[in-house]
């Protein structure tokens, strides 16, 4: 029997990129022969690593550690929840006794209800409660931040968030990761419309409904016991905008999630998209590209996407018959008695 491909189908009409030139060509750019600095910003490298978990809390612990010396302030965005980094950190900075009294912390985004309010992070169900038991409290006390350098979102100031940043003079450095849609943590095109460029560029902080995508992603996560079970996901979330990270002084994304040692196989479309694809409101991981700063991507998520051929039944029993002929141990008659 032969087969032949004449099914042809248009992307779901919910992408928010429809483009199959585009979505084809990015698929089968190889990641290892764009490692570099061979994109718009030149300061913007593609750093495939063994361990990306450990290029995170190297770069963060250096950066705490220089402004604890040099008596300066460091403010950061940070993902969350991050635990393994969050604990490598600290054990860190107690090793070697480095004061975190320096850094003010905000948030890539926090989990929010459907009547928009936004949890606090003392709940189970807030990302920034896992920055607080897996950093803070495991931080020794004369070491630690004060509470007030920690800014958490909150209903009454999502929309102002961009602004207390801002009058902090921005951050320091941005880490961010993508979501399974494309997105920058909860910043993706559903929850962020633009017309231009520019007008997306200069979208601040806000509540928004996440792309389904992003729900079913976090999902897997070890906060949802890996589950999958998108039903115990927070439908809403309070975000940091475009604007924040592009003002940042360095953005570092990182790619290397897995659910609990899983297969990382929904980070390999939307980071090559985000790398490869156009610069535009509806891509918004192509930001990362205009700004100075790292993609460090595992060889995981670096890895090509793979389509294993048809196992065809038929020509594997006759391998096996032509083999057992070749040995003398073919089918025989049955006994009479």
């Amino acid at each position: 029997m032969s087969f032949f491909n004449t099914f042809r189908f248009a992307p779901a009409e919910w992408l928010p990129i429809q483009d199959t030139a585009v979505l084809d060509a990015v698929v089968n750019e190889d990641m290892y022969a764009r490692q570099g600095n061979g994109f718009e910003n030149p300061e913007f490298e593609l750093k495939i690593v063994r361990d990306v978990h450990n290029y995170f809390a190297i770069d963060l612990f250096q950066r705490i550690h220089l402004s604890d010396v040099k008596d300066e302030r460091l403010t950061v965005i940070l993902p969350s929840p991050e635990n393994a980094v969050f604990i490598s950190v600290t054990e860190a900075l107690n090793k070697y006794q480095v004061s975190a009294r320096n850094v003010h912390v905000f948030f890539l985004y926090e989990y929010a209800n459907e009547k928009n309010e936004v949890a606090p992070w003392q709940s189970p169900y807030s990302r920034s409660g896992h920055f607080m038991r897996y950093f803070y409290e495991r931080l020794q006390e004369h070491l630690r931040m004060p509470m007030e350098q920690i800014h958490f979102f909150s209903s009454e100031n999502a929309g102002s968030y961009s602004a207390e940043l801002e009058a902090l003079g921005g951050a320091d450095v941005a880490y961010t990761t993508l979501s399974w849609s494309g997105g920058i943590g909860a910043i993706d095109p559903e929850g962020f419309p633009a017309q231009s460029l520019a007008e997306f560029r200069a979208i601040g902080s806000r509540i928004v409904t996440p792309m389904a995508e992003m729900i079913a992603h976090d999902s897997l996560r070890g906060m949802f016991g890996c589950s999958g079970d998108i039903a115990n996901v927070p439908p809403r979330a309070a975000t940091v905008g475009p604007r924040d990270l592009l003002a940042a002084k360095r953005w570092i994304d990182v790619e290397y999630l897995t659910a609990c040692g899983g297969n990382p196989a929904h980070q390999k479309f939307p980071l090559r998209l985000a790398l490869f694809g156009p610069i535009c409101p509806e891509n918004p991981g192509s930001l990362m590209r205009l700004h100075a700063g790292a993609c460090y991507v595992s060889p995981a998520v670096a890895a090509a996407p793979q389509t294993e051929p048809d196992f065809d039944i038929l020509d594997t029993l006759a391998a096996i018959r032509s083999r057992e002929e070749q040995e003398g141990g073919g089918l025989h008659e049955p006994r009479t008695v």
